[in-house]
């Protein structure tokens, strides 16, 4: 009766057909920020996910997107450089981003699966606080116990890191994030106290529930 689900463009329109074949259930889909916005010609994260939302509203399924912006996760890509040197080498400390606590997005699914009156609504969500790059840094450095340094390098030097493991298309979208990012706060959405009548987590608190992956 209820999925969470993370879907691939891809795969998208055979499990549609295989939900409304087992009875139609209601679909909770973890989609992404900056969906409707965002140019699919460029942003492989927008195409993937508006594609995923786009056979969805066309199919005959019941559903709710949850569309977070970034992740406070993904900064666990810093963990392996702070165990090693302590040290964090990336452009645009000013930087900017309102991320989200993995357990706050985990909070809302709850509540989309298991409460009436989720069916046909998209929710924005976001941490908090709008935080910097070099604000991140410091809040890991408090909850580690670490001195953590965050050494600014060029946009292009950070391209050349991001090649070696990334699409050209996907590792254009991220620097152009950051650079869209820079010294401009991040939009908070109130979504997550509206919802569960509580204080969103911290980026803060994030750092101090995964302290233990950077030391």
């Amino acid at each position: 009766t209820k999925v969470f689900l993370y879907a691939d463009a891809q795969g998208i329109d055979g499990f549609i057909k295989a939900a409304e074949a087992a009875g139609s259930p209601h679909i909770v889909l973890l989609s992404a920020l900056g969906v409707e916005e965002g140019d699919p010609a460029t942003d492989p994260i927008v195409r993937m996910h508006r594609a995923a939302e786009t056979s969805l509203r066309g199919s005959g399924l019941r559903w709710t997107f949850l569309r977070p912006g970034s992740f406070a996760t993904n900064t666990l890509q810093w963990a392996p450089a702070i165990r090693a040197t302590g040290t964090v080498k990336a452009p645009y400390p000013q930087a900017h981003a309102s991320s989200i606590h993995e357990a706050d997005i985990a909070d809302i699914a709850v509540l989309a699966l298991t409460q009436p009156g989720h069916e046909g609504k998209a929710y924005p969500l976001s941490g908090p606080a709008s935080v910097t790059q070099q604000e991140q840094i410091e809040c890991l450095s408090e909850a580690t116990g670490r001195t953590i340094r965050l050494e600014e390098i060029s946009a292009e030097d950070y391209r050349t890191t991001l090649s070696q493991w990334g699409a050209e298309e996907m590792v254009n979208t991220l620097v152009k994030h950051l650079v869209d990012a820079n010294n401009r706060p991040a939009p908070v959405y109130t979504t997550y106290p509206d919802l569960t009548g509580k204080k969103g987590r911290t980026y803060a608190q994030w750092a101090v529930d995964h302290a233990a992956d950077f030391r």
